[in-house]
């Protein structure tokens, strides 16, 4: 039997349809993939493998450090900016990971993310541009000064 192994940067999908009409079922495995593995999880539910695809937007982030240094990193849109900049080798502020409080604090220049599973921020300060990057997905390039905590108040 042959295995097909993606990257790991890669979102390996895998679409499913039972026998009951009308019922899907997706199954997502990110990291190391060997289709294989799909083909023993749909047999043991009973499922028919009907496509297969690699999906995933990756974004340029710059983030900008109090002191002016710039550093920028490719971030997947699936995948917290404070997550994909550990990822890289940065070292970010953060508390909660959960954007229920102010710690990873940033302040967006240019671009957008998609912060919607936050709860600390008002809508005024995410107007004027704040964001938590442990609960901001890119939705498109961006640059980001961080260490903005303290403007919140």
């Amino acid at each position: 039997m042959a295995a097909t192994v993606l990257p790991s940067q890669a979102l390996f999908q895998v679409s499913c349809v039972s026998a009951a009409p009308r019922t899907r079922i997706s199954l997502s495995q990110r990291n190391s993939v060997g289709l294989s593995s799909f083909r023993s999880i749909t047999k043991a539910f009973g499922l028919k493998a009907t496509e297969a695809r690699c999906t995933m937007a990756v974004h340029k982030v710059k983030l900008i450090m109090p002191d002016g240094v710039e550093t920028e990193f490719d971030a997947p849109d699936d995948v917290y900016i404070l997550d994909s900049a550990e990822n890289a080798g940065l070292e970010l502020p953060y508390s909660c990971r959960a954007g229920a409080c102010s710690t990873c604090a940033g302040k967006i220049e240019k671009g957008s993310v998609d912060q919607s599973d936050q709860s600390f921020l008002d809508d005024g300060q995410m107007e004027a541009g704040y964001v938590l990057t442990c609960v901001s997905y890119p939705t498109s390039d961006c640059v980001i000064h961080t260490h903005k905590e303290g403007e919140l108040y």
